[in-house]
């Protein structure tokens, strides 16, 4: 059994997808790193998810952010397809394109807008498909699809896999992970890193920190404001090979998404009838009836053929999100070797090339591809004004208001 060391070069904390690959990419550069985790490698929103592989979620119609992110995330699905081997780890990647449906005039006109909007910015691979070409290449949807905003090169990935996938190469490399160990506080003196006190009293003196807690984020660096997300989904029962997709989509005003298939032939979906709660509640990880009930409703309202699939798990995972819906990643204002990388919605698009671009600016206080629009800085100290109550619908339309 590891002894926990009193001191470290480098501390990260979480051993979800983006821990284990920012200590996987800092090991690669011969970094000696400790990762502390409070419960077990992707117990968080890293092993609570669909594992879509979406490089543009959402409707983002900010012409720069959208260059932004796909200078990233086209960068990620780049990594991702020589990372498998890399790792020597089956991912179950499969890049086999996502669909943005609408289900409703409103919502076409919404997807032909962002389609419009996105070209203009210079993303030449998203295409607009009409209902007959939507249909022509997922007939299993309903014949009420007014037609879907099309990726080819998104997909899906196993995110446990991914993530262990990362965990165990890092160890290879020396990187020592400690689980059941939950950071308390991260020790700042004159505005340097210190260590890290431990909730049992310890303390790991370390020259480097860096919070990769996503929604747990802000008990440890409280002057960012990231704000904890909870999302629900179900699993089916396996059920014969289906020309499914990873799905955006809006149902009774409910943001949703489904996946394609697991290897073993289940079909997961969620979002439908998730529960409007205060903060402190998105930690809840049990799930309600009727979160169940919405969830499963998903496969008869836009899928044909699937009403009496059977749903034989369910659960509840917490993301996060930013005042801009974009993750904080990179130094921490006011404290020199302090590092963030939080407030990821999507992990799956980022993971891979987050951990990379996170340990360039640790060694070589540079990164290859720019990440300022993912600045720590510009949500430093800042009230948001989150709403009391809220789940993904709410935080939309807050976000359309403000």
């Amino acid at each position: 059994m590891e002894i926990l060391p009193k001191e470290a070069e480098i501390v990260v904390i979480g051993a979800g997808l983006m821990g284990c690959s920012i200590a996987y990419h800092l090991s690669k550069e011969k970094k000696h790193v400790v990762i502390l985790e409070k419960r077990n490698i992707a117990s968080g929103a890293s092993g609570r998810n669909g594992g879509q592989v979406i490089q543009l979620e959402g409707r983002d119609k900010n012409p720069d952010t959208i260059k932004a992110r796909l200078a990233i995330t086209k960068e990620n699905n780049r990594l991702l397809k020589k990372i498998e081997k890399e790792l020597n780890f089956n991912l179950e990647y499969q890049r086999i394109g996502s669909l943005d449906i609408a289900l409703n005039q409103n919502e076409w006109n919404d997807i032909k807008e962002t389609v419009r909007i996105q070209k203009r910015a210079g993303d030449s691979e998203i295409e607009l498909l009409t209902k007959k070409e939507t249909l022509d290449i997922c007939p299993l949807l309903t014949d009420n699809v007014f037609g879907a905003r099309y990726r080819e090169s998104d997909g899906t990935i196993n995110p446990f896999f991914l993530t262990h996938g990362f965990a165990f190469n890092a160890m290879k490399n020396g990187v020592k992970i400690f689980t059941g160990t939950r950071a308390k506080k991260i020790i700042r003196n004159n505005k340097r890193i210190e260590g890290i006190e431990l909730e049992n009293g310890a303390r790991i003196n370390a020259e480097i920190v860096v919070n990769a807690t996503n929604a747990w984020s802000y008990f440890l660096c409280p002057e960012i404001d990231i704000l904890p997300l909870r999302q629900v989904a179900v699993v089916t029962e396996p059920v014969a090979k289906l020309p499914v997709y990873p799905m955006e989509a809006f149902i009774d005003g409910d943001a949703i998404f489904t996946t394609t298939q697991t290897r073993s032939g289940n079909l997961v979906a969620g979002g439908l009838k998730t529960q409007a709660r205060k903060r402190e509640m998105h930690y809840d990880e049990t799930v309600d009836p009727v979160e169940i009930a919405g969830s499963s409703a998903i496969f008869k309202k836009i899928f044909k053929g699937l009403d009496d699939v059977c749903i034989i798990r369910s659960w509840s995972g917490t993301m996060a999100v930013t005042g801009d819906c974009l993750p904080c990643v990179g130094r921490y204002p006011e404290t020199e070797n302090l590092y963030i990388a939080a407030g990821f919605l999507n992990g799956m698009a980022y993971g891979p090339i987050i951990g990379k671009l996170l340990a360039e600016l640790i060694v070589y206080k540079n990164t290859s591809i720019p990440i300022d629009i993912f600045s720590p800085e510009r949500f430093y100290k800042k009230n948001i004004g989150w709403p009391e109550f809220y789940n993904y619908t709410v935080l939309a339309e807050f976000f359309e208001r403000v």
